[in-house]
């Protein structure tokens, strides 16, 4: 079956969780789908490794252009004038390509695929259950880029033929409320274990050096806020936290802290390894956290929350998991005094990660993107 993934963001520079998680969907159906993605987004030239070594053919907007010209004068009505190029040449690829389905990010990408003929397979890869962070965000008083209720939510996921769900949670989340099928596709990364890098890149002696990263966002502000302002001055002895990511750092060091603030950072490997124990205390949101994730695949032990762990608790030993800030402190404490136990740790995740079958839903997946595209010709053709 012919798959084209769409996109408007430039998912090739995996700065943020959800670029990561798009090309990590990607990798996985370029095995059982001739899968082209198509980006609204130009790719600069010194990505070009990224599209030699990619699975699947890679169509960007300097390319869209081009073909936008050889299609000559035109617009499709109702379509803002800074979208016409998107979606008329969207649209010329896919239906002159025979391609079978398409694929968008979230619910506010619909623009990118309202055009196409019915008869093309719209799927949804959801990133989170939004009627479920809209909840969760209430608890404490936030607003979530999609605030929508269980009714909402099911209304728009019935506009598309297939759902991703990435984790078993948000699946159901979602069962009750839409009719179509929804297909949980785990968000998983390559396992690269870092303990041989360890001796290179640790500090000598006790390793006392934590790690918090995030991209700046109303969660993950008040994520860092809480850590540095009711957990860390619980923990006892020096530390040393190191923050990688545009996150906001509240004007705050607590008394027994050293901050260190990474930015522009080409590489997180060596971080990674020097770091005794990565952190991630949040306690509001949805979906599968890229931080949470990121430490396990590199088998650095992490310290999270339930809400830290949706979509990958089978994974996490139960002393990763801590849900208020006194246990939360004392593991800390008790993980940077026992580097034994650390190591412990780490090789459990990997095995646990190594163990999982994290791509066993695809022969699914492809059953039934076959059967609900045959459906749709069918109804056509009557």
């Amino acid at each position: 079956m012919k798959l084209a993934a769409l996109v408007d963001f430039p998912y090739w520079e995996a700065k943020v969780g959800t670029a990561i998680r798009y090309e990590s969907l990607c990798q996985s159906l370029a095995k059982v789908c001739d899968l082209t993605v198509i980006s609204t987004v130009t790719m600069p030239d010194r990505y070009e490794g990224f599209r030699e070594d990619a699975p699947y053919e890679l169509i960007d907007r300097s390319m869209l252009k081009e073909i936008h010209l050889e299609l000559g004068a035109g617009e499709i009505p109702g379509v803002r004038p800074d979208r016409q190029i998107s979606v008329r040449t969207v649209k010329h690829l896919v239906e002159s390509g025979g391609f079978d389905a398409v694929l968008t990010p979230y619910f506010n990408r619909n623009w990118m695929i309202d055009h196409l003929s019915p008869d093309i397979v719209r799927i949804i890869d959801t990133h989170d259950c939004q009627s479920q962070r809209t909840r969760s965000f209430a608890r404490h008083g936030m607003t979530p880029t999609f605030n929508m209720s269980p009714e909402q939510e099911g209304a728009e996921l019935d506009r598309y033929d297939i759902v991703l769900a990435m984790s078993d949670e948000d699946h159901a989340e979602f069962a009750p409320i839409t009719a179509r099928p929804v297909v949980t596709t785990p968000f998983r990364l390559p396992v690269r274990d870092l303990a041989p890098l360890r001796e290179i890149y640790g500090p000598r002696g006790q390793n006392r050096e934590l790690l918090f990263i995030a991209a700046k966002s109303d969660v993950n502000d008040l994520t860092l806020d809480y850590l540095l302002r009711e957990v860390l001055p619980l923990v006892p002895g020096r530390l040393t936290l190191n923050i990688v990511g545009n996150v906001t750092v509240p004007d705050i060091t607590p008394f027994n802290t050293t901050v260190v603030r990474h930015e522009n950072v080409e590489d997180i490997v060596p971080i990674y390894a020097r770091v005794a124990l990565a952190l991630n205390p949040t306690y509001a949101g949805g979906g599968v956290k890229t931080k949470t994730l990121e430490a396990i695949c590199y088998g650095v032990p992490i310290l999270t929350t339930d809400e830290g762990a949706r979509g990958m608790r089978h994974l996490i030993p139960d002393a990763l998991v801590a849900n208020d800030k006194e246990l939360f402190a004392y593991r800390i404490g008790q993980l940077l005094e026992a580097p034994e136990m650390r190591d412990a740790l780490a090789r459990e995740l990997i095995a646990n990660l190594r163990a999982e079958n994290s791509e066993a839903w695809l022969p699914a997946f492809a059953q039934i993107l076959r059967a609900v595209r045959s459906r749709k010709l069918g109804e056509d053709a009557a």
